[in-house]
């Protein structure tokens, strides 16, 4: 199932899977059958190899270069295995997970950009730090993305737009995520997860949080820092970029509501609450049937290292 179906649109992006990332049928069906036969041999990771849609993002994110999708899936596995914060308790009928569903926090438009992009519209301040925890909203933001995955894998192709709200952003907000978590997410993204950022429009941005911003802009490469735009609060520059007509109202746009997206989102994920319990149980590493040394916490993550640059094609 695709959130969008329609024939020019499909084909543009059958066009782009061609030149963009070298796919069509035939190197995707032995793509897909060489790497669920490598995870196979893995003890540690066999759990996934029976995932086909799941492998599919990884064979995309890496543009078929066969030892990237091992190493990707590999570090992807372990990494999930060693944050249970966030990648464990994937129950969207948990009261805590039903409250965070609720802010809509993490919100996939349900149209596309000009390039038939998926654009998603985040929203990491839109709810009192001293009611709610950032580690639900963490979680719930997961769940909504493994939900959109799955309906549209289509986006591995194209690659995402991220537009964060961060108007109402304040130092409560930032103190809730602790340097150790934050050092997790940043390895976690950078290396594990598979994604290809196009384009990244921060908006509403108050400058009590250049300093933060800084921070994390300061791990990224030279390439994606290109891709970064912020934004005047009048949105006229990022109308020129995402359409006004899949933008939420509260955005100038045409599209409904935040409501609407909000309860779109919640909705999918509750009809995925069976889905998500599988995706947990399969998409960890077993670290004690790891031939050789095991990968802990430490050694993915490191204890006083510096991040790698991201480089995310």
């Amino acid at each position: 199932m695709l959130l969008l179906q329609t024939s020019s649109r499909d084909e543009k992006i059958i066009q782009k899977a061609r030149d963009n990332i070298g796919e069509n049928e035939k190197i995707r069906e032995q793509t897909l059958l060489m790497i669920s036969e490598w995870i196979q041999k893995q003890p540690h990771l066999s759990s996934l190899a029976t995932e086909r849609d799941h492998l599919l993002y990884f064979l995309r994110t890496c543009k078929y270069r066969n030892e990237e999708i091992k190493r990707k899936i590999d570090v992807y596995m372990s990494m999930r295995a060693a944050i249970p914060e966030y990648f464990c308790g994937l129950n969207p009928y948990k009261p805590e997970l039903q409250a965070a569903l609720e802010l809509g926090t993490f919100l996939p438009l349900l149209g596309r950009d000009q390039l038939c992009r998926r654009v998603i519209l985040m929203r990491p301040a839109s709810f009192d730090p001293f009611l709610y925890k950032a580690a639900d909203t963490d979680k719930a933001n997961y769940m909504v993305a493994e939900v959109l995955a799955k309906l549209d894998p289509t986006l591995f192709i194209t690659g995402v737009v991220i537009v964060i709200d961060m108007e109402t952003a304040t130092i409560q907000h930032l103190n809730q995520r602790s340097f150790p978590m934050v050092k997790k997410f940043m390895r976690y993204f950078t290396d594990a997860l598979p994604i290809r950022l196009q384009a990244l429009h921060i908006i509403g941005m108050p400058s009590s949080l250049n300093t933060a911003y800084n921070f994390v802009s300061g791990f990224t490469s030279d390439k994606i820092k290109k891709r970064f735009r912020i934004h005047k609060s009048d949105l006229k520059s990022l109308y020129k970029e995402v359409p006004r007509s899949i933008l939420p109202a509260e955005y100038g746009g045409d599209d409904g509501s935040i409501s609407k997206f909000t309860e779109f989102w919640k909705e999918k994920v509750e009809e995925h609450q069976e889905y998500l319990a599988r995706i947990e149980s399969v998409t960890r590493s077993d670290e004690s049937k790891r031939p050789g040394k095991p990968k802990r916490s430490q050694e993915l993550f490191g204890m006083e290292g510096s991040f790698r640059k991201l480089d995310i094609d």
